[in-house]
């Protein structure tokens, strides 16, 4: 594991009993500091974390969903002016992980994972400076697999949906071998 991901790994697992939204916003605390300079830094200047929930019930032990709104600036943004389609892809790689990241405890899921696969449906453009709302929840994770989703809508009164996508991710945990 990278020196990045070992910190992130070490921010999630310290202060012990940490709620959902403390632990999607430590993504935060990373990425907006002055010293990292990944290609996703931008993201912790756009995104607005609206709400963080994690309500585990007896059918959906995993049930965690997040909600940022962002305004698409002009560098994320084709030749058309819209959001670009590599620029979805990331918001949606960061917005799902961090579900993810809501509902990890000690020993589940909290020592980073990785995408397996991610699949975005292009539905219709988010024109630049338009505000968008980005929903992502927890299918499913298992021990070493989860599967995500998530929608992005554009905040108007139909609110119709731009984009939506598919997040398979696999735990980067310990070896139980």
């Amino acid at each position: 594991m990278n020196s990045r991901a070992q910190k992130h790994a070490t921010m999630l697992t310290e202060g012990g009993n940490v709620s959902p939204l403390e632990k999607a916003r430590k993504w935060f605390d990373i990425t907006s500091s002055e010293d990292y300079d990944g290609h996703d830094a931008i993201l912790s200047k756009i995104l607005q974390l609206e709400s963080v929930t994690c309500q585990p019930t007896s059918t959906s032990p995993h049930d965690s969903r997040t909600v940022f709104s962002f305004t698409v600036p002009r560098r994320l943004c084709n030749m058309a002016g819209s959001l670009h389609g590599g620029a979805v892809a990331l918001i949606f790689d960061v917005t799902t992980s961090t579900a993810i990241t809501a509902c990890s405890r000690p020993g589940f899921w909290d020592t980073g994972h990785v995408s397996r696969n991610l699949n975005c449906t292009y539905l219709r453009p988010a024109p630049e400076g338009a505000k968008v709302f980005v929903e992502s929840w927890v299918v499913h994770l298992g021990k070493r697999m989860g599967h995500t989703m998530a929608t992005m809508r554009l905040d108007a009164e139909d609110g119709k949906v731009c984009y939506t996508c598919e997040h398979g991710k696999a735990s980067v945990g310990s070896s139980s071998l």
